[in-house]
């Protein structure tokens, strides 16, 4: 049974580390297109919010302070990569 759920647990990271991958690549894809670069940086960090959300919800500690802590780091992620874009 453990090793079923150490399965699922390795696949949630693989998924997560898949989300950030494509998001870096697109992100470096778009280089000179800023506006396209930060729109790839809000899809990136909805999908790390709802990762967060739905890799919590099946680990069975989802609570709402972990909720908000997911929200902040995609904002703070939003907004660093918004000034670093339009500098």
């Amino acid at each position: 049974m453990k090793n079923a759920n150490a399965r699922v647990h390795v696949m949630h990271y693989m998924i997560l580390i898949f989300i950030l991958v494509i998001g870096l690549l697109t992100f470096s894809f778009f280089a000179g297109y800023p506006d396209r670069q930060f729109l790839v940086a809000i899809g990136t960090s909805i999908s790390y919010f709802i990762w967060g959300i739905i890799h919590h919800q099946a680990e069975g500690d989802l609570h709402p302070k972990i909720m908000v802590e997911y929200l902040l780091i995609s904002l703070l992620a939003i907004i660093l990569l918004r000034g670093a874009i339009y500098h």
